[in-house]
């Protein structure tokens, strides 16, 4: 680690819990533990009645402390999972998005550091006694019998000797004194070992064997030839080969012993070394405004507005090159995990294997290895979803936010952090530059450059010989077809008959997007969330994309017994669509139902590539960040499902969606053309998108916004709440509401407004009942300092309620 680590050596460390507390915890050290604490490693100490991890944040200093402190029972690592620069930037986000450290720090590391707390269970004499008498119930007798003949046995292992034990039956026992709990570190590394073979015969002797014993002699002779060799690689070339090594080894012809080995979620990725393409002149304007910065390892922050295909991304790859040249570190994210493949690729073209990538999509096991590269300073850049601006690079030279508008990169659950707004405070910390960049600026984003606040880059071209796309507006309502325009179906049967490819893109997985009953006109609601159920025709299920409930459909109404009729599009319905226009096509569909895991995304990207695709049919995920030279033909089948959402920003993100899946056309030598299917041809967010005039919807939309007092002319702290019991919770949002009415009492008037509470849009989900309340204001200062007085007070009642403050939030559904 750096040395800009301060060590913790005092009697007192303050240490941060990942518990929904604001306070630092002080805690004594012990002598013996003197020499090893430190600022940044983690802590196992006694908790009220219970024991928790915490992380070293720091000593008391002179504070006097007029109490007795408890002692910390262990250390848990050997080195700090973190410095003082890091700290800080850990300490921004805690105060910044009002979520204490604790969880910020849990958060920010992986899960496969490998220490837990984990609960023991021992029988008290009062148990033993209890034992003895007559009345005890069968399960309670069989946990204190398995704890009487066993001793103190871990709680999961208890469960499960004692057979249909419950955690309640445990707290139960505890709380009539017949147990005891105790607290201990589980120890569970996630570091990956493989058997290793190494040659310990000389030449001859290989000779020999291979003579005498030929298989066994193949294998000596490969292993003597490389070496040493790991045992996978044997089995892929020699097959059933462990008799055969078995032997080797115990004439000590081979040696073996176990070694750790990384692992590389994209290590199949073909990346073949490619070098730096020539910079357009717009391109080169750029890199002239961000380089002096690079240069001098100074903070600025460059929003890179290019249009789809103006090559931002060699911009990008041109800037880490010189921090790289510097020996500095980059840290580049994408929205969405189906991004990362594709930029991996190109990254690791230029870059080779310095290149690594995170993401929540990774075993635990392959997040630990990256995170753990990445902290021992072995990895040149790690690209990855939001959480990949907690990457421990020490010597960090450049953040990149690719597609920074993406509402992806903010989190909806605490820490409610935006990771671009993230990536900005990381850049002020290690004085680095940090470069946006969006062919479709957020709003926040826009204005910032013109305040001066971001320096604002200009990519108006695409690159080379393509142009942007023509985009064709179908008014649908005097159209009588419910997903195919004459005009998108003609076109598209022709497009098939060049050879050439095709994205259709429909914001709706499944078939169905709800059922209704043909006669009563019963809806087919989720039991567990107010709203429809959706149809998927392949397995013929009902699932919820919330709460992830799925039955298999039975086609009966439960009110009247009539049979169910689906209505809505999803991109089955347009996939059977599209079959039975063309048959012979090559249809594929990507959204999170046909591609989750990252080796069918990685499949379906190479088919794209080689041309094995003839219609690609998807969600949002089709329309970011591809590549895709031999699309000609975009059809968008609805441009009005997000007009409807109930959110400020529902325009700025059709605009955004429209624009991004327009821009997936016409990247090659052929023209592309785009087919937009709207009933709302004079709307904002459509007028502006066919023409992609990215700079005139946002003016537009900057008006609009000032002229409702609405970010980023203001800012938002929203209060969500949730809870099982109905009435308890709506009882909790009056309490919120009337709270929130008595405090604004103390500012002048107009300064701070409160919205709400109101029922969310989405009131019942996973069988929790919903309210919000958003609070408004200029100041960010006032406006964050009544959002935490507000908290203080309602967190004191809120018993069996969950409340989530969430500071800038993108999510009111």
């Amino acid at each position: 680690m750096s040395s800009g680590i301060v060590m913790a050596s005092g009697k007192i460390v303050q240490v941060a819990l990942p518990i929904h507390s604001e306070q630092l915890f002080l805690y004594s050290v012990p002598k013996r533990f003197r020499q090893g604490i430190a600022t940044g490693k983690r802590v196992f100490v006694p908790l009220g009645n219970r024991k928790a991890i915490g992380y070293v944040v720091g000593d008391a200093g002179k504070r006097k402390v007029d109490f007795e402190l408890k002692d910390i029972i262990d250390i848990l690592d050997e080195l700090p999972l973190f410095d003082e620069k890091r700290l800080e930037f850990f300490r921004r986000v805690s105060e910044y998005y009002m979520a204490p450290l604790g969880i910020v720090l849990k958060f920010a590391h992986p899960l496969g550091l490998g220490k837990s707390v984990g609960k023991t269970v021992r029988i008290t004499e009062e148990g033993e006694s209890r034992l003895k008498e007559p009345g005890l119930n069968r399960l309670d007798k069989r946990v204190l019998e398995t704890l009487l003949l066993e001793g103190e046995l871990a709680s999961e292992k208890l469960i499960e000797l004692s057979g249909g034990a419950s955690l309640e039956n445990l707290n139960s026992l505890k709380r009539r004194g017949h147990v005891e709990f105790d607290y201990r570190v589980v120890r569970d590394e996630k570091v990956k070992y493989e058997k290793v073979y190494g040659i310990s015969c000389d030449p001859d002797t290989v000779s020999e064997i291979r003579r005498k014993k030929p298989a066994k002699g193949a294998i000596l002779e490969f292993i003597n030839l490389r070496g040493s060799v790991p045992r996978s690689e044997l089995r892929e070339i020699f097959g059933n080969f462990t008799a055969h090594v078995k032997w080797l080894v115990d004439n000590a012809l081979v040696s073996v012993e176990q070694k750790e080995i990384g692992r590389d979620p994209y290590g199949v990725l073909d990346s073949k070394e490619e070098p730096p393409k020539e910079l357009t002149q717009d391109q080169r304007m750029a890199m002239e405004k961000i380089l002096p910065y690079v240069k001098r390892e100074e903070y600025r922050c460059f929003l890179l507005h290019g249009v789809t295909g103006s090559g931002k991304t060699e911009v990008y790859l041109r800037t880490v090159s010189e921090i790289i040249a510097k020996g500095k570190q980059a840290i580049v994210l994408v929205p969405e995990i189906a991004l990362t493949p594709l930029l991996v690729k190109r990254f690791r073209s230029r870059f080779a294997d310095s290149v690594s990538v995170i993401h929540s999509a990774l075993s635990e096991g392959e997040r630990f290895d990256v995170w753990r590269k990445a902290r021992s300073g072995d990895l040149s850049v790690v690209i990855g979803a939001r959480s990949a601006v907690f990457a421990p690079l020490e010597n960090l030279g450049l953040v990149v936010v690719d597609e920074e508008h993406e509402s992806s990169y903010k989190q909806n659950e605490a820490p409610c952090y935006n990771a671009r707004d993230a990536a900005v405070m990381l850049g002020t910390i290690y004085g680095c530059p940090v470069l946006l960049g969006s062919a479709t600026p957020s709003l926040e984003s826009y204005a910032n450059s013109i305040r001066g606040k971001y320096e604002y880059l200009s990519l108006p071209a695409r690159v080379g010989e393509s142009r942007l796309p023509d985009v064709e507006l179908v008014d649908m309502k005097n159209v009588n077809e419910t997903v195919f325009s004459p005009r998108l179906r003609d076109a598209l049967v022709e497009n098939f008959s060049r050879g050439e490819q095709s994205i259709l893109f429909i914001n709706r997985r499944g078939f169905s997007s709800f059922l209704v009953c043909g006669d009563c006109g019963e809806i087919f609601k989720c039991p567990n969330c107010s709203i429809t159920l959706t149809f998927h025709k392949k397995d013929n299920s009902i699932k919820c994309h919330y709460c992830g409930i799925m039955q298999e459909f039975e086609n009966i109404c439960s009110s009247c017994g009539a049979k169910y009729m689906g209505k809505g599009l999803g991109t089955q319905k347009v996939e059977e669509q599209v079959k039975s226009m063309l048959p012979d096509a090559r249809v594929f569909v990507m959204d999170r139902d046909y591609t989750r895991g990252k080796t069918k995304l990685l499949d379906l990207y190479k088919k794209l590539e080689s041309g094995e695709v003839d219609v690609l049919i998807g969600t949002q995920m089709v329309a970011k960040g591809h590549d895709l030279p031999g699309v000609t033909l975009v059809g968008v089948l609805s441009a009005d499902h997000m007009l409807g959402i109930p959110d400020f920003r529902s325009g700025e993100r059709t605009f955004q969606i429209l624009t991004q899946v327009a821009g997936r056309t016409g990247r090659g030598r052929k023209p592309g053309t785009v087919f937009l299917q709207t009933y709302n041809p004079e709307h904002p967010s459509v007028r502006f998108a066919i023409s992609h005039n990215s700079s005139g919807f946002l003016d537009e939309e900057l008006e609009l916004r000032k002229s409702l007092d609405q970010p980023p002319f203001s800012r938002f702290i929203s209060f969500r709440v949730n809870g099982l019991d109905e009435e308890k919770t709506r009882d909790f949002a009056g309490r919120m509401k009337r709270t929130a009415e008595r405090f604004l009492l103390r500012l002048p008037p107009g300064s701070l407004r409160v919205l709400g509470p109101s029922e969310a849009p989405i009131y019942k989900l996973r069988n929790r009942f919903r309210w919000q309340i958003v609070i408004v204001s200029s100041n960010l200062g006032l406006l964050r300092n009544y959002a935490s007085a507000l908290y203080d007070s309602l967190k004191k009642h809120a018993s069996g309620i969950k409340l989530v403050v969430d500071v800038d939030p993108y999510d009111f559904m």
